[in-house]
């Protein structure tokens, strides 16, 4: 749409409008798709009543891909929201399980699976707390270890990781963020290929000048000329459902933090991200 559009008909700029049915019926509409210039939209259209009377109507139209954004942007309050479904699923599945044993008469197996669970959850939390020293990405990590547990994909965290600090312009959002996309990217490579075991390993290690995080997949792997179009918006890499913002706010904070990526991957075999991030950046400093 362009030119100036002040004082012409509604009709001449929109053909298609529904506004003045809003003005009629003075019922609004909240949040419908719409196509206008090849583009789809998110349109809410608002009757004005002053006096009890209806003087007019506003329309507000958003791009569907910034909502898709911000729904990215999102990305923490999603993880954390999976996390809680995926662990209640998980108590559900144990629950039942030791409610059967126990009806069989079997309770010593029941206590054991029990004890067994219990275990197994403290370790994890334990040992996230021991090498990540904020709340925020280790509880974005546990989340995706529950996650993978759900899918049948193996997430593991090297022991000897290690995060204690932030580089210098990012932050736990920004971490989580870029964690959070990169294994949500990582799951979403076993879509279409069979694994007997399909495994995610997330390595973060830190020093006084560099934090480096690498995650690696034995999923599908990436064509090697399309990796240097993965970060682009909207690229899906034919991904049913996918936005195109994943790996591209991934990138969007790896340059806010001055950070480097290398990507590489073998179809068939798998992925690897390699990112590294200078804990000071030297031109502030010396300011």
């Amino acid at each position: 749409m362009t030119g100036d559009v002040v004082g012409r008909n509604i009709w001449d700029v929109l053909s298609d409008t529904r506004l003045p049915e809003i003005i009629d019926r003075a019922e609004p509409v909240y949040n419908e798709e719409i196509h206008m210039s090849g583009k789809r939209i998110m349109s809410s259209r608002i009757p004005i009543v002053m006096k009890k009377k209806i003087i007019g109507a506003v329309a507000i139209f958003q791009d569907r891909t910034e909502a898709a954004k911000l729904a990215e942007e999102l990305t923490g309050v999603k993880n954390f929201v999976d996390g809680l479904r995926v662990q209640n699923h998980e108590h559900m599945n144990k629950l039942h399980t030791i409610a059967g044993l126990i009806q069989l008469g079997k309770a010593d197996q029941a206590l054991d699976l029990a004890f067994q669970t219990t275990e197994e959850q403290e370790h994890v939390t334990d040992f996230l707390h021991r090498v990540i020293e904020h709340d925020a990405v280790s509880g974005l990590l546990m989340s995706k270890i529950r996650r993978g547990k759900e899918l049948g994909i193996m997430v593991e965290v090297d022991e000897h990781s290690c995060l204690r600090d932030f580089p210098e312009r990012l932050d736990q959002h920004d971490m989580t963020k870029l964690l959070g996309n990169l294994i949500e990217n990582a799951f979403a490579s076993y879509d279409t290929v069979e694994r007997d075991t399909k495994v995610i390993s997330i390595s973060i290690d830190q020093t006084e000048d560099v934090l480096a995080i690498l995650i690696e997949d034995n999923g599908s792997g990436i064509e090697e000329e399309m990796i240097p179009s993965i970060f682009d918006k909207g690229f899906t890499h034919g991904k049913e459902g996918g936005t195109g913002y994943g790996l591209y706010i991934v990138k969007t904070i790896i340059d806010k933090g001055m950070g480097s990526v290398e990507v590489t991957s073998s179809i068939g075999i798998g992925t690897t991200f390699s990112i590294e991030f200078p804990m000071t950046i030297e031109e502030e400093r010396d300011r």
